[in-house]
């Protein structure tokens, strides 16, 4: 791994990211320990948290595991304060979120106000807290989200998600927009069908090959690449992009617009 850069004079570089344990926070935690002294590997799941971390230590950086659960009302405040007793967070990536694939009428209010708890209300937290803390971020740092298609897409049987990440995505304008001038920028990264651990889990292997030779790629996206994506937004590169969102779903968003066929007898007839 490359020699992290510490902040000037302001101790140790941290890099924060919720969802540790999963396929694409896991990957990002990789991706941020190649330019951070430090990454906390946050996650409900201490053991997941510890792997990542351990792989983070095997490629030659640093980590530090921290059990947190983002429906908790303290999550934002506990993990800012497990931070702060590390070095100054120069990033931090919100990579969590509660999804359930059901028509909207078998929908509980239960499963939208966890979308909604989880991600939004969780990201806006964890970025709040990191905002007031004591030791402010670094000057420049980098505040990024784990977005989704389902904000712009209505997506059926997903209401709940839909939703939420249209929240998520306000989240992300509001606190660009207000923040400027504190130097923190707030970007997404929106990944398209990304071949993650859960989506194996939830869809079967099979069923992704089919899927991802019809993907415009003709190819799932990879963990990888999302991480790649959230480590330029993080870096000194990236210093004059906020508000922004970097899709990463080979030009599937841009592919999903169809218009019904129809009779192929009137295709180009004008009225």
């Amino acid at each position: 791994m490359a020699e992290p850069a510490s902040a000037g004079g302001g101790g140790p570089t941290v890099a924060i990211v919720t969802g540790a344990g999963g396929g694409i926070g896991g990957a990002c935690a990789l991706a941020l320990a190649d330019s951070h002294d430090t990454v906390v590997c946050v996650d409900r799941d201490l053991d997941r948290a510890k792997e990542t971390v351990a792989a983070i230590e095997q490629a030659g950086g640093s980590g530090v595991p921290v059990a947190a659960d983002a429906a908790d009302p303290a999550f934002g405040e506990h993990v800012a304060a497990a931070a702060a007793a590390v070095g100054q967070v120069r990033s931090a990536v919100h990579a969590l979120a509660h999804e359930e694939h059901v028509p909207a009428l078998e929908l509980s209010l239960d499963s939208v106000r966890l979308s909604f708890t989880i991600g939004p209300l969780a990201a806006f937290a964890l970025f709040r807290a990191l905002a007031v803390a004591p030791t402010p971020p670094s000057p420049g740092a980098a505040f990024t989200v784990i977005g989704s298609l389902h904000e712009t897409h209505a997506f059926a049987r997903c209401l709940g998600y839909n939703a939420a990440h249209g929240a998520l995505g306000q989240v992300v304008r509001t606190l660009a927009h207000e923040w400027a001038d504190r130097r923190i920028r707030v970007n997404a990264v929106v990944p398209g069908w990304i071949a993650t651990p859960g989506e194996v889990a939830f869809y079967g292997e099979e069923h992704l090959a089919r899927a991802g030779k019809a993907l415009p790629f003709g190819a799932m996206g990879e963990v990888g690449q999302v991480a790649a994506a959230v480590a330029f937004l993080s870096s000194p590169g990236a210093g004059y992009i906020s508000g922004s969102f970097l899709t990463v779903d080979g030009a599937l968003s841009v592919s999903l617009a169809r218009l019904p066929e129809g009779d192929q007898s009137t295709e180009g007839e004008q009225s």
